[in-house]
């Protein structure tokens, strides 16, 4: 099940573009560890027009790993090549590889239209990470879930452009590059379930795909009681719709405090240099997991702890520069880790 369904302009816009049509094949390319909200919002755009999407879980030019389809029944190919050829558009989220040119000319030779996912983020190689000890972070990673679980079940005190959430916490758990699925940018402290007892105002910069739309606007979210009641600014109403859109009340309930840890992660708007370009997106999976930041989450819980809540979304909202305070102490300040 594709958990991170979601809505956004850019896929809109994107189908029109390449005018897409109902009954057109749309063939959504990823790599194994493609973040599902680089390309989810337009599996489901193009469901709301009556396309057929299938995204292709391609492991090396010759190699397809799997196949998730809605619509007819699609036999999978046994090359990329093979796949390439039998749909009439292509969005390409994979990592690039020159291997997958030849195969890209004869598709498009063959008559299928292609276009690269957005942003051109994808051209941002992790080039600035290359030397990175994924042990050192799985180490802080857990080091920082051992010092919160000394305070399992205290007041927590989030303070965001100076407003407060509050609530309890629940137990944590760290996680590092490598561990489980994982990814090569994972270093967090995180918790999860269902905070019924968290209540005010929390402040976002940064909401997935939204955020790929509408970057360096903020969002400004009221709670109460583990529900999210109001959420305002361009940012906080268009998640407020897409929340909406999915008529599923448990999507805004609070599942998630999470603490980002990796110190070459990147957030907001990236101008690194070559290979980047300037002022662009970086993925997702690299905002949440920067140091310093707090991300909530709302939805499903992931059934890591206690009953938690079953939804059909789970949806990260980070925060740049929180100050957080858990049973009184101090342990994060204005985006800066205190330990």
């Amino acid at each position: 099940m594709l958990r991170e369904v979601l809505f956004s302009d850019l896929a809109k816009w994107t189908l029109e573009f390449k005018k897409v049509k109902a009954g057109d094949e749309v063939l959504v390319c990823v790599s194994a560890d493609t973040d599902p909200t680089r390309y989810s919002a337009l599996v489901t755009q193009a469901l709301t027009i009556g396309a057929i999407p299938h995204v292709l879980v391609i492991n090396t030019p010759r190699e397809v790993v799997g196949l998730w389809s809605l619509g007819r029944g699609v036999h999978l190919p046994r090359t990329v090549a093979a796949a390439l050829r039998s749909t009439d558009f292509i969005y390409w989220f994979c990592d690039w590889d020159p291997a997958f040119c030849q195969e890209l000319k004869d598709a498009t030779d063959n008559g299928t239209r292609f276009l690269f996912g957005w942003p051109p983020v994808l051209s941002e190689a992790v080039w600035h990470i290359r030397d990175y000890d994924p042990h050192a972070l799985i180490d802080r990673s857990h080091r920082w879930a051992e010092m919160f679980n000394k305070y399992e079940g205290k007041k927590f005190k989030l303070i965001t452009d100076g407003e407060e959430l509050t609530g309890s916490t629940k137990n944590f758990w760290g996680f590092g590059p490598g561990e489980g699925k994982a990814g090569w940018s994972q270093c967090e402290c995180m918790s999860t379930g269902f905070f019924g007892d968290a209540n005010g105002v929390i402040n976002v910069d940064w909401i997935g795909v939204c955020s790929d739309v509408l970057p360096g606007k903020r969002a400004r979210f009221t709670v109460k009681d583990g529900v999210l009641v109001e959420a305002e600014g361009e940012l906080g109403e268009m998640f407020w719709k897409i929340l909406g859109s999915l008529k599923d009340p448990n999507l805004f309930k609070m599942c998630e405090l999470a603490v980002g840890l990796n110190p070459l992660t990147r957030r907001g708007l990236s101008s690194l240099g070559a290979p980047n370009i300037p002022a662009t997106v970086p993925p997702y999976h690299e905002v949440k997991m920067s140091e310093g930041t707090v991300h909530t989450a709302w939805g499903d819980s992931g059934g890591r702890s206690e009953p938690g809540i079953v939804a059909t979304l789970h949806i990260d909202v980070v925060s740049f520069k929180p100050t957080l305070y858990i049973a009184g102490k101090k342990f994060v300040e204005d985006g800066g880790l205190l330990f």
